[in-house]
């Protein structure tokens, strides 16, 4: 049976560019929290895809966002790089007996399988992620439009196992712990707004994503440092 959604292919793009601005906001290049023109893209995107729940978690960002970008990158190094809110799945979801590596070695091969790569940082980050979920949506919408009946299934095949496995099992519990750290309230709203799509998403394609693991307080959960990760392409 096909696990192609079975909404609109402009949709599925409105969703690819959702996810990828909202990767663009959560990254390290903190201008892209304080663009107008961004915000206001992906508000204009969410509204016509009928994303209302996303749509509304963006409501507080005007109030919480602060005018001067000073100080912001040292934020988001200090909590998501540093590992006290890691911006990271192995972070977040409890650790197996073979360490976070067999976790980032399958996100690795989910994003060699589409020509994707993660260069200098992990492939499990949220942004590395939601460029993926952007990846799978894409492919999926230009296959549809191809009539590639296939190639289609393959990435909504894809995309229903990536959010079963990986982006839905954690990014809810991490949008949780941002918004209980005050220093973050500029990105909660993104991250809430994140949350939300991600499990629209699911939704639409009637994925139940595993429970993996509670939210975790904003200092546990992280991966050991000294264990060596694997890198795409590796």
């Amino acid at each position: 049976m096909s696990t192609a959604v079975t909404y609109p292919t402009s949709r599925l793009r409105q969703r690819a560019a959702a996810f990828g601005l909202l990767a663009n906001m959560l990254g390290a290049d903190v201008r892209a929290l304080l663009d107008d023109d961004l915000v206001a893209g992906l508000r204009r995107i969410l509204d016509d895809a009928g994303d209302t729940g996303a749509l509304q978690r963006l409501d507080d960002l005007e109030s919480v966002r602060p005018g001067d970008p000073s100080g912001l990158a040292g934020t988001w190094v200090r909590w998501f790089d540093l590992g006290r809110v890691a911006a990271y799945e192995g972070s977040n979801v409890p650790a197996t007996a073979g360490g976070v590596t067999p976790r980032l070695a399958d996100i690795a091969g989910f994003y060699s399988a589409f020509g994707m790569a993660v260069s200098k940082d992990r492939p499990d980050h949220i942004v590395a992620e939601l460029e993926f979920m952007t990846v799978l949506l894409l492919a999926e919408a230009e296959a549809r439009e191809a009539g590639d009946r296939e190639r289609a299934e393959i990435a909504a095949d894809a995309a229903r196992v990536f959010l079963r496995d990986h982006l839905g099992t954690w990014v809810t519990a991490w949008a949780a712990r941002v918004g209980d750290v005050d220093e973050l309230r500029p990105w909660f709203p993104v991250a809430a707004a994140t949350a939300e799509l991600v499990r629209a998403e699911c939704r639409d394609r009637r994925v139940i994503p595993l429970r993996l693991s509670p939210v975790l307080p904003a200092d546990g959960g992280l991966a050991d440092p000294d264990e060596p990760a694997p890198r795409c392409g590796d």
